[in-house]
């Protein structure tokens, strides 16, 4: 048994979400040691079949995981996939993952990367530039150095990321003003 594989793997059944691709898809993980896990994806709308995520992994081989009942959440690498008796199956690595996250799941239901960008905002008819201080694929939280009348819970907001090539509407979640600046959570509404 253990000349096959080069680590131990626990086989086990648990629920998980894959952010890839624009796309969050649920998944059933079936094998998992400390370095990956094979999982079988259910389809999504953009990708559906082996073939969507083979030509997506010419791109980027990137993508975001949860699952729960570990409480481990992160960043891992697509190593391979392929369809087997109608299923999708794929192998994944770990890369930057946290485990027994349950801090960070009591605040949110997703892995937020934190790493430092600059965007720019355009609230009102204002544009302001601002340091971003972690992502989502569904949010992201930045620090204003100057206070803005328009910057309030519920306002829209059109955001601008050059190095991310990202371009999208959301809305401000929430505001927290403190001595280094204002810290502002921005929910991702549509991507454009």
């Amino acid at each position: 048994m253990f000349q096959e594989r080069k680590e131990y793997r626990k086989n086990f059944n648990a629920i998980g979400q894959l952010n890839v691709g624009g796309e969050t898809l649920r998944f059933n993980c079936y094998d998992v040691s400390v370095k990956g896990a094979m999982i079988e994806l259910i389809p999504g709308h953009l990708l559906a079949t082996v073939e969507d995520f083979e030509n997506l992994l010419f791109e980027d081989r990137r993508a975001e995981v949860f699952i729960e009942e570990l409480m481990l959440a992160g960043e891992v690498s697509i190593v391979w996939v392929r369809e087997e008796r109608g299923r999708i199956l794929m192998g994944l690595e770990f890369e930057s993952v946290v485990h027994n996250a349950e801090k960070l799941w009591l605040k949110r239901r997703g892995y937020r990367k934190t790493e430092p960008f600059t965007a720019e905002l355009f609230i009102e008819k204002d544009r302001l530039h601002v340091e971003g201080i972690n992502r989502s694929t569904k949010g992201l939280c930045v620090r204003m150095l100057v206070q803005h009348p328009g910057v309030k819970v519920n306002a829209p907001v059109k955001l601008q990321i050059k190095e991310f090539g990202l371009v999208a509407l959301g809305k401000v979640v929430w505001v927290s003003v403190g001595e280094e600046g204002t810290l502002v959570g921005l929910q991702i509404i549509s991507i454009g």
